[in-house]
């Protein structure tokens, strides 16, 4: 369930990517560099330069831990509360 039409592009270094505890996807540790909303949209996600952001990728294949990314990220809401979940993932040189 979407909240509202929020998109976040946060920029920069992914810590670890560890498999779902439901076996489907990954949880992603993302060391936030740069934030900010998509063009056109409320940014949700609120990521301060420094901060440490979870997010779940349905296709993590990739994303590697260590590697520099530009993610684009939306905040949803379901029953047991708010999710990040990273819509596209470019590698940053």
């Amino acid at each position: 369930m979407r909240i509202m039409p929020n998109k976040t592009i946060v920029e920069g270094k992914v810590n670890s990517v560890e498999p779902s505890s439901d076996g489907w996807g990954a949880d992603v540790e993302f060391l936030v560099e740069t934030s900010e909303a998509a063009a056109g949209f409320s940014d949700f996600l609120h990521a301060e330069p420094g901060t440490v952001v979870r997010a779940f990728a349905a296709q993590p294949d990739g994303i590697r831990p260590g590697q520099k990314y530009s993610l684009t990220t939306s905040v949803l809401g379901g029953p047991q509360g708010e999710r990040v979940v990273i819509e596209d993932a470019q590698a940053k040189p």
